[in-house]
């Protein structure tokens, strides 16, 4: 009786060891569950501003960042015989320049430059995002689309409030960002440095740490406000960045470091290559998936294993002596050359400066309309040919949809869809003393991403989920992008459009920008200043630049009292025509480099609203 007595016991005992696990596991997914539900519950009213149209901020020189000049400072602009680096972040630019000094090129200095950047304005780039890149190496010119992929487990219904698309797990796709580089390592590296070489300073920028920028204060500040400070479970992802010991958000010179995100790159340089970061047996994406599940996404192992780059021939238009390419996929590279084609095709000499603004703003109305069929669609080979050739610009001709004196309402236009407003992102350009170029735009979109941060191995992920057309039509009644659409492993339209010119295949120029739907039009804009009216690098950059993107019906200024004082009465005289203003904050940040009839190389980043600076030899 006894016996049985403990075989009972016993039996009862082992029940409840075996069922404690299973009690465990089901208590961790409903707190999980809860948590995310109780997320859910908190960010539903909430909402995330374009960045770059917001952040002014008063310097002691009495020099505002995010406002341009007709009077920039020459210290700016940098001249090297032989090579040259511009980006947003003036230790990065050096970083590169000590690249190309060591024996590196372009493509291997992009490399440490784009990691480097990603760290220090980690709330704009990163390797929790994506890129474009167009890389010259020698006669080669081609273009990597290493543009986050949509998870397999996402689907166009997948959002019941739009903000879920930009904070939390759903609103992340799968990083490409360094499998690009990678590519570019491999496709066009000099073979002198190693994969390690280029990536260790980078490793030691994060071990030791940097000094917080006005810039970095001001956009820890903006997220804290219109969200973290609202949702103290996600706040708590940061406390140990983006927040002082005394609980306030960083502020300009306190000290920086992300020493969980300097072992995961020596982890990445110690591999050789990028393939650590995508098995899905490894301890990085076994990191990144537990993180994005903790918060609601619907990423696998599975989508790092499928995720792949796209590298196909540049897109390029000839103008007399010049050759001007730019990026493929689903970038807006082509709607940049059908713009630039278009105004080719308008412009006199003898036009007034009102006559060349408003010829300018029908271009970036063409320009828009383009971009409202481009996508990660199969059509794009069509699409290239179509607004390469002259047929589309006699259309317009024909349909009368263009005046000297006067502009038209939308429907003229033949938008086919409406499109999201893209923001976020950071540029950057480099020349090499052999002819070599690169221009790379990276992002994560808003503001940090997602908002989420993977706090073991310190990367911070994109809401680049956000820049899939959503399910609803826009206030003009145009309906979202068939093209796109969320679709499992297809990759929402981008605006950026890194270029390079060659004149008789000597490179030119190269510019980029980021500022999100602004990119294409101020790339634009650049171009036509330089080649077109003139310009020198430096004032193409500083000046104040205009935007129109066709919906809605009016020219963005940047500071309209500025450019009015660089076109008097531009104002009225363009609404003359029939065109209004919006008076903005700062529309886009460009980084360049043009060659001078000397044949040295001038580098002028975007000083006036990110402060950015060049650096060369």
């Amino acid at each position: 009786m006894v016996k049985q007595e403990h075989q009972k016991t016993r039996k009862l005992l082992m029940t409840i060891l075996v069922l404690i696990p299973t009690f465990i596991l089901i208590a961790i997914s409903l707190y999980n569950y809860n948590q995310h539900s109780f997320f859910r519950v908190n960010i539903s009213n909430l909402s995330r501003s374009d960045p770059y149209l917001s952040i002014q901020i008063d310097d002691p020189l009495s020099d505002k960042i995010g406002q341009p000049t007709l009077k920039p400072n020459k210290d700016h602009l940098h001249i090297g015989s032989t090579a040259m680096v511009s980006s947003d972040v003036p230790i990065c630019s050096t970083m590169g320049k000590n690249i190309l000094l060591n024996g590196g090129n372009a493509a291997d200095a992009a490399v440490t430059v784009a990691l480097c950047i990603g760290s220090i304005n980690s709330h704009s780039s990163g390797i929790g995002g994506g890129a474009f890149i167009l890389s010259k190496h020698g006669d080669d010119i081609i273009s990597i689309d290493a543009r986050e992929m949509a998870p397999i487990n996402s689907d166009k219904e997948m959002y019941d409030n739009a903000i879920y698309s930009k904070i939390g797990g759903l609103a992340i796709a799968v990083p490409g960002e360094l499998k690009g580089l990678y590519e570019l390592f491999q496709l066009h590296g000099s073979g002198n440095l190693s994969w390690k070489e280029l990536i260790q300073p980078v490793i030691e920028l994060n071990e030791k740490g940097w000094k917080c920028s006005r810039i970095f204060e001001a956009v820890t500040a903006k997220e804290h406000d219109l969200v973290l400070s609202k949702v103290p479970l996600l706040k708590s992802l940061w406390d140990d960045f983006l927040y002082s010991k005394n609980g306030q958000p960083v502020q300009e010179g306190d000290w920086l470091n992300r020493k969980n995100y300097a072992n995961t790159l020596m982890m990445i340089a110690n591999n050789g290559s990028s393939d650590i970061f995508y098995d899905p047996e490894g301890p990085i994406v076994r990191s990144l998936i537990q993180t994005v599940r903790n918060w609601g996404g619907v990423i696998v192992p599975k989508d790092f294993e499928n995720y792949h780059t796209v590298i196909e021939k540049a897109l390029s238009l000839d103008i007399g002596n010049y050759t001007i390419y730019t990026s493929n996929g689903v970038s807006s590279g082509l709607s940049l050359l059908g713009g630039l084609k278009f105004f080719s095709r308008i412009f006199n000499k003898s036009d007034s400066d009102y006559l060349y603004s408003h010829k300018l703003i029908e271009s970036f109305k063409w320009l828009s309309s383009i971009r409202t069929r481009l996508g990660d669609s199969s059509d794009q080979s069509k699409n290239i040919d179509h607004y390469l050739s002259d047929q589309w610009i006699d259309d317009i001709f024909e349909q009368g949809n263009y005046s000297d004196s006067h502009t038209f309402e939308y429907p003229n236009y033949n938008p086919l869809y409406c499109f999201k407003n893209i923001t976020g992102t950071s540029h950057f350009s480099i020349v090499d003393k052999d002819n070599n170029a690169v221009s790379l735009t990276t992002t994560i979109n808003l503001l940090f991403g997602s908002l989420i941060i993977d706090k073991t191995t310190g990367i911070i992920l994109n809401d680049q989920m956000d820049d899939f057309a959503t399910n609803f039509s826009n206030a003009f009644n145009l309906t979202p992008s068939m093209y796109n659409g969320i679709i499992p492993g297809k990759r929402p339209l981008s605006s950026t459009a890194p270029t390079i010119i060659l004149k008789d295949g000597i490179v030119d120029f190269v510019i980029g920008a980021a500022g999100g739907s602004r990119i294409t039009t101020a790339i634009l804009q650049a171009i036509i200043r330089i080649y077109y009216i003139g310009f020198n690098l430096l004032d193409a950059i500083a000046f104040p630049r205009l935007h129109h993107q066709l919906i809605p019906q009016g020219i963005m200024c940047e500071n309209l009292t500025v450019y009015n004082e660089e076109i008097k009465g531009i104002e009225k005289e363009l609404s003359s025509m029939g065109h209004d203003f919006i008076e903005t904050g700062s529309l886009t940040a460009m980084n360049g480099i043009k060659r001078a009839k000397d044949g040295s190389l001038h580098g002028v980043a975007d000083y006036w609203r990110k402060r950015g600076e060049a650096d060369g030899y």
